[in-house]
């Protein structure tokens, strides 16, 4: 049952927590985005390769460990309560379309290196001036046929695109919207690191120009539907941490803040605070727990199950980054404190992969409403 952790996912998250502590601690985080690289390529070396992430949920038969989304969740949790910088996302969501195509030379070719974290790969899907994350008529354009395909168009907000050695990109081709294989550096392909909000997550904008590609085989509408769902499991997954490293940042720091001679936390209006933050969490935690358990159960139900846990993890996130940065007072407000890297993340998080209304819209869409 995925409602409730097993031994091997308890286990596999101490050994992340600890991990973040030792070789990633946000001081570390802080010196990683202070530099040019989007994150530390020996983290992700020793994320991907000596704990296996990247290919946490790639079949076995692909060099991945064929675990379980609620494995894969589990492991995303720690992550995102240490804000820690990484291709990961990317990479499962690459992964994941993959998988859901029906191109066996490219998954041969790509899911094994992308599993020993030796291959980026990245989905380039949104577009300028469209509100969907995944276009349902995008503008990008594929023309030619068989090994003669090219590319234009523009995509934005490509997660880890800078970094990426291969985009799968959804363009509008002779037969209707399709997924293409680009991989970088390409004649005719810009890749512009985008200064975002959140310093801990790198995008890009991407241009194609007459760029080479190849049609990947298989349904293009249905993989990308399921690369929705991912995005909203995994972007659930590091909320809920970060979440509950926001509530666990506020109670200690309630604890031993004092004012007019009792700690801050003795008071209505804190604790108050706390408890509404908590709630948060915990219905976030409930919805996301359904959902990994759709995910690996009930794949059916998985449409409506995430966009439900990313509806409510979300916004209960940036409100529960937010109060932590209020609850601190002054120094909340400060570069030195870590309270504004979290409402930074959770601001940038709430309208990654489809802000509130297309999660509320695509919800409806799932349950037929």
């Amino acid at each position: 049952m995925s409602l409730i952790f097993t031994d091997d996912q308890k286990s596999l998250a101490e050994t992340i927590r600890r991990f973040v502590a030792q070789r990633t601690p946000l001081p570390k985080v802080r010196e990683v985005i202070g530099g040019d690289l989007a994150y530390d390529p020996e983290v992700w070396s020793r994320l991907a390769g000596d704990l296996g992430l990247a290919g946490l949920t790639i079949p076995e038969e692909y060099g991945g460990a064929g675990a379980t989304q609620a494995d894969l969740s589990a492991a995303l949790r720690e992550l995102g309560a240490g804000l820690v910088p990484s291709p990961l996302v990317a990479c499962v969501l690459t992964a994941g379309a993959l998988l859901a195509l029906d191109d066996e030379e490219a998954r041969r070719d790509l899911l094994p290196r992308i599993a020993e974290g030796g291959l980026v790969a990245a989905p380039a899907v949104s577009e300028p001036g469209d509100r969907r994350w995944i276009p349902a008529e995008p503008v990008t354009t594929a023309t030619g046929s068989g090994d003669e395909v090219t590319l234009s168009g523009t995509k934005v907000a490509v997660l880890n695109g800078a970094e990426a050695d291969v985009l799968l990109v959804q363009a509008r081709g002779p037969h209707g919207t399709g997924l293409y294989l680009v991989r970088s550096p390409a004649d005719g392909l810009t890749v512009r690191r985008d200064p975002g909000v959140d310093p801990t997550r790198g995008s890009a904008t991407v241009t194609f120009d007459g760029t080479p590609a190849r049609h990947l085989a298989g349904d293009a509408v249905a993989a990308l539907d399921h690369v929705a769902d991912l995005a909203n499991l995994a972007l659930a997954s590091e909320q809920c941490g970060a979440m509950l490293a926001c509530l666990t940042m506020t109670t200690e720091y309630a604890k031993v803040r004092y004012a007019f001679g009792q700690p801050i936390g003795a008071y209505q209006g804190v604790k108050h605070r706390l408890a509404d933050m908590y709630v948060l969490w915990a219905l976030s935690d409930a919805a996301l727990r359904e959902a990994t358990r759709a995910a690996d159960e009930e794949p059916e139900k998985l449409g409506a199950a995430a966009a439900a846990a990313r509806t409510l993890t979300s916004p209960g996130y940036l409100t529960a980054a937010k109060d932590t940065m209020l609850l601190h007072g002054g120094i909340g407000f400060t570069w030195e404190h870590d309270a504004h890297f979290y409402y930074k993340n959770a601001i940038a998080g709430n309208v990654l992969a489809g802000d509130a209304d297309y999660q509320q819209d695509r919800l409806a869409g799932k349950l037929g409403l």
